[in-house]
């Protein structure tokens, strides 16, 4: 039975082998997969020999081959684990793969093994210089993952704890079987080897790793083949946009023109006072028809140009939504509110675009009914956060989800287009940017009206983010229900959190909890709270539907919130390293 399951094992060894080799020649994933393939190969061709070939009787023949493979192991483990621990040096490599030539060489003669009849027995080169060679150069991989593990991150000792148990296997097997070979007999047990055994274990164990490690690794090419395949979309969307804008330009003119000579014969008509009230119904009608038809026209050239910036310059924020009020909304400039307009804060923009945008925001909120809109930025590294709210009548749940949609509206009949929400979130994306909504309504408490959140890139400032650096945040993803969107608002202020999968992996020397904003589901934050007290600071996020997340701050009442960048910012940017 053990030798049927050793049969097993090994053919699947040899197959993984191949499959990892074959993979990484294709694809190339990560050069450690080719040389754990190369390594696991010649891992499984030691022990083929042992099981297939000369189970019972042993050939000098082919213990020498099976020495010469084994020559070479240290020096590819240390090979693709340098590789893979991104710590490799080349001249330690080097010089274990010149021993293992030497040994080779030596296995060829009979300097190292002497025959007998019934045996076969290692001489005092092979005892003195291989033997210890092997046990020490195990013990060296050994302690050079154990030195590491405190080094990485939960990934990497993930991978490395794997091998310093397989490592520890495959030890225990060949130290036993270097000593049977010295002392000429079997001092444990009556079995053949136990070389074999402990070799397989590590490769079952290793190749589990390097399993693991390719799911994620096809999962993260599948991700960004994902958003490649997005922006090649978007850029295709663009190209014919520009294309949509040329034509577009000429159909306006054209539809102007005819709208011009509809309404101009209509008002004749209606100036000459000969007409029944009917009939003066009738061409009220066709130049009002006229005059949206013109409008809709407008609409449409603006929605194929949103994304074609004519004048991009740098620009206060501030100052052009002041302008925009005055000159657009002179009766409501009181019910425009900004927080602390004296704050100087710059983007690189299109003033007529930009000023579109918040001509339709604060349009569609006095159209909502709105008494009062409040403005108020929060700046940190290279983003801009502009959050406009108002107290109009909001939305629903379902109506936010559609709200950016092309030709979506709740205003047919009313003479909405469905193009406005549609075009500013065209125009901001053209600026780098991302506009997100949140409806007050869905969060039952009293209130109503909409919230959004304009996210900008700040370019050319003194205060740079540095490339790959993480944020005082700690995200945990067991038990989160709606994961992508969480993070896709995390990417939308860039703000980079600590992803850990469960409580357990939290490491208090690398990420002081006391310091940082700790975003889980309700049952991670429990047994945080358990296991660390209840001074971090936590937020509970709750579950919601796939646009919807809502979050409560542990420390500030248990107030449910629309989880967003805003709430984001503002629980960060009071956090001190």
């Amino acid at each position: 039975m053990l030798d049927f399951i050793l049969q097993i094992v090994c053919a699947f060894l040899m197959a993984m082998s191949v499959v990892f080799i074959v993979i990484e020649v294709r694809s190339r994933f990560d050069k450690s997969f080719l040389i754990f393939g190369i390594t696991n190969l010649l891992l499984a061709i030691f022990c083929a020999i042992d099981i297939w070939i000369q189970p019972g009787y042993i050939n000098l023949y082919w213990t020498r081959i099976q020495h010469v493979i084994a020559a070479f192991f240290p020096a590819f483990i240390t090979w693709y684990l340098m590789i893979m621990l991104r710590r490799t040096n080349l001249a330690i490599v080097r010089f274990m793969f010149f021993l293992g030539f030497c040994f080779s060489l030596l296995f060829f003669t009979n300097i190292m093994f002497r025959p007998s009849e019934s045996k076969i027995f290692s001489t005092a080169v092979y005892n003195f210089t291989f033997a210890p060679y092997m046990l020490i150069a195990i013990i060296l991989i050994i302690a050079f993952l154990i030195r590491n593990l405190s080094r990485s991150e939960v990934k990497e000792r993930k991978v490395l704890f794997y091998h310093v148990v397989g490592g520890i296997a495959l030890s225990i097997g060949g130290i036993i079987d270097m000593i049977n070979l010295v002392i000429g007999q079997h001092y444990l047990l009556n079995f053949p080897t136990f070389t074999t055994p402990g070799l397989l274990l590590f490769g079952l164990i290793v190749t589990y790793v390097f399993t693991d490690r390719l799911t994620a690794i096809i999962k993260d090419r599948e991700t960004t083949f994902g958003k490649l395949q997005a922006a090649y979309r978007e850029m295709e969307e663009v190209q014919s946009l520009k294309e949509l804008g040329q034509s577009t330009a000429i159909i306006n003119h054209e539809i102007k023109n005819y709208a011009f000579i509809i309404s101009g014969y209509a008002q004749l008509l209606l100036d000459r006072g000969d007409l029944s009230e009917k009939n003066n119904i009738m061409v009220s009608t066709i130049i009002e028809t006229a005059m949206k038809m013109e409008e809709f026209s407008v609409e449409i050239l603006n929605f194929s140009k949103a994304r074609i910036l004519s004048d991009k310059r740098p620009l206060a924020i501030f100052p052009l939504i002041e302008a925009c009020v005055q000159m657009h909304f002179p009766l409501n400039q009181d019910s425009v509110v900004i927080e602390d307009p004296n704050l100087e804060l710059s983007i690189h923009g299109d003033w007529n675009k930009l000023e579109h945008v918040f001509i339709n925001i604060f349009k569609n909120a006095f159209e909502a009914g709105a008494k009062q809109i409040s403005i108020k930025a929060l700046r940190r590294d290279t983003v801009l956060l502009l959050v406009v709210e108002d107290d109009g009548k909001g939305c629903t749940e379902e109506q936010l989800g559609q709200l950016f949609k092309s030709f979506y509206t709740t205003k047919k009949g009313k003479g909405g287009t469905g193009l406005g929400m549609c075009i500013m979130r065209s125009i901001i994306e053209s600026h780098g940017g991302y506009i997100s909504a949140y409806s007050k309504n869905i969060l039952n408490d009293g209130t109503h009206g909409l919230v959004l959140n304009i996210a900008f890139p700040v370019y050319n400032e003194e205060i740079q983010k540095a490339s790959g650096k993480k944020d005082l945040v700690v995200l945990i993803k067991d038990g989160l229900e709606n994961l992508a969107h969480i993070i896709h608002i995390f990417q939308n202020v860039l703000v980079t959190p600590y992803i850990i999968q469960r409580v357990d992996d939290i490491d208090t020397r690398k990420i002081p909890l006391e310091k940082f904003a700790v975003y889980a589901s309700t049952g991670c934050v429990d047994r945080l709270k358990k296991k660390f007290g209840s001074a971090i600071n936590t937020h509970t996020l709750i579950g919601g539907t796939e646009n919807i997340v809502f979050v409560v701050n542990d420390k500030n009442n248990k107030t449910v919130h629309s989880f967003s960048e805003n709430y984001i910012l503002e629980n960060l940017i009071f956090l001190k390293p």
